[in-house]
């Protein structure tokens, strides 16, 4: 959970701009949202040593601290900075060249968040990480290296659960990270498989056990596995839609059954070869939800 210090001689933005930088941050890592802090602290006239703070020309751009988990590897940090410099800049309208960063990595067994003290391997003393199984030695950082490849641009803004299959996206793939080399010959597929975050469901909504899905008491309560609620232990979403075209870093796709923003972790080209062998057999409830998903 990065927690993100910043330091200005100007008076804080307010807490709906450190939101907004908070939310940034979280999308990007893939995170529950209010999994990152921030604080902002104005600094007196004396209690500093930066020659271009000391100027009325132009708002100050802030200095900042980001602190993380040692875990996170280089490209996580290296996109965590750069989000961070480049939202700051578009929040406080401060050239961007002018946001300095530097980063504090948290040492395994050093870092106690909500009574909790992460660790790698479990073996940190304090209670296990949230979300640890000491049975199976899983712990909370196994998805920790997943960041997000791109993002979802359309125009369905709102949670519904039916009519996607003519919906167009674009998914945007991070410009920082990858150039037109890693879709070469992707558009000589038809068909996608998406891998994505439901970034919008609440942990507090996160079900693990059964219940009737779309909690329609028509339909039979089935397992959270058996069925593909977006509710899920790890909230992530796969789907199958057709590509249209790609340009440069833009993916255009139909049929792509996920939200405005949602945080894209990774694309397949779909391979007959994959397909289901044999006979496909499901219960008949699936056949009236899926009556009007596509």
């Amino acid at each position: 959970m990065p927690v993100i210090r910043l330091f200005s001689p100007a008076p804080s933005p307010g807490r709906a701009v450190l939101g907004e930088l908070a939310d940034a941050v979280t999308t990007l890592l893939a995170l529950e949202r209010g999994h990152c802090w921030v604080w902002w602290q104005q600094l007196e006239p004396d209690a500093f040593h930066r020659p271009e703070w000391h100027t009325d020309a132009a708002v100050p751009a802030p200095a900042g601290l980001v602190v993380c988990k040692e875990s996170y590897g280089k490209t996580q940090v290296r996109e965590l900075l750069r989000l961070v410099q480049d939202r700051l800049a578009d929040l406080l309208g401060v050239a961007r060249e002018e946001v300095y960063l530097t980063v504090q990595r948290a040492v395994d067994g050093e870092l106690l968040v909500r009574d909790a003290v992460w660790s790698r391997d479990g073996k940190a003393p304090g209670t296990a990480s949230a979300g640890d199984d000491e049975r199976t030695g899983m712990t909370a950082d196994a998805i920790t290296d997943l960041v997000p490849i791109g993002q979802v641009h359309n125009e369905r803004r709102e949670l519904v659960d039916d009519d996607w299959g003519d919906v167009p996206s674009v998914i945007r793939l991070d410009g920082d990270r990858f150039t037109t080399d890693a879709v070469l010959g992707l558009d000589s597929f038809s068909h996608l498989e998406v891998v994505f975050r439901f970034h919008r469901v609440p942990p507090d909504k996160v079900q693990e056990g059964a219940r009737h899905p779309r909690n329609n008491p028509a339909w039979p309560s089935a397992g959270i596995f058996a069925q593909r609620g977006k509710n899920r232990p790890n909230r992530i979403g796969v789907s199958r839609c057709r590509l249209v075209k790609t340009d440069g870093l833009d993916v255009h796709v139909v049929g792509l059954d996920a939200v405005d923003g949602t945080p894209v972790l990774d694309i397949k080209p779909y391979l007959r070869q994959f397909g289901p062998r044999g006979a496909v057999v499901q219960p008949d409830w699936v056949d009236d939800l899926m009556r009007n998903y596509y």
